[in-house]
């Protein structure tokens, strides 16, 4: 049975009681995520570089996710530098090859030429959307192989994380 994408909000995390033996250091849990995000980055690409117009998990794709999410709100060219975290040089780039695509549009500002606004085209929405059912698409034949127990667990554990990383920040 293939399901439909969905980005709807996940449950919340439930408490787990650790005593103080059990605690692992920030080191140790530094470790362990390092290794969970290159297998996890490894499988990612391995999963989801099927033969598209933008890869899974690239610029391009971060760049598009973003815009979409923010359903029809406009950002300027310096908003969305600023949230992909990278110059505006480098976004002048990304944005050209996205636009030669017809994936999105800028916009000038009526009142102020030099305020240029981004958005995601119907086309470049449509690509996102074929690329994430795509890519759920592959993640449930991957799990077909998982026992209901094993569903379970994982589900379980992504949504912990889910939770646990949204308080993630590398620059504390």
């Amino acid at each position: 049975m293939i399901q439909q994408y969905t980005d709807k909000p996940q449950p919340q995390a439930q408490e787990v009681t650790v005593t103080k033996e059990q605690k692992p250091g920030a080191q140790t849990v530094s470790a362990h995520f390092l290794k969970f995000t290159i297998r996890f980055f490894t499988l990612a690409k391995s999963q989801y570089q099927q033969q598209n117009v933008v890869k899974a998990n690239t610029l391009a794709f971060n760049a598009l996710m973003r815009l979409n999410e923010l359903s029809g709100r406009n950002l300027t060219m310096s908003e969305l530098a600023d949230q992909l975290d990278i110059t505006k040089q480098q976004l002048t780039k990304l944005v050209n090859d996205l636009e030669e695509k017809e994936l999105v549009q800028r916009t000038h500002d009526s009142q102020n030429r030099r305020q240029v606004y981004i958005t995601i085209t119907d086309q470049g929405a449509r690509m996102l959307a074929d690329l994430k059912q795509s890519m759920l698409n592959s993640t449930l034949k991957a799990l077909s192989g998982y026992s209901e127990e094993e569903l379970a667990q994982l589900d379980h554990c992504l949504t912990n994380l889910s939770h646990l990383l949204e308080k993630f920040n590398t620059e504390t």
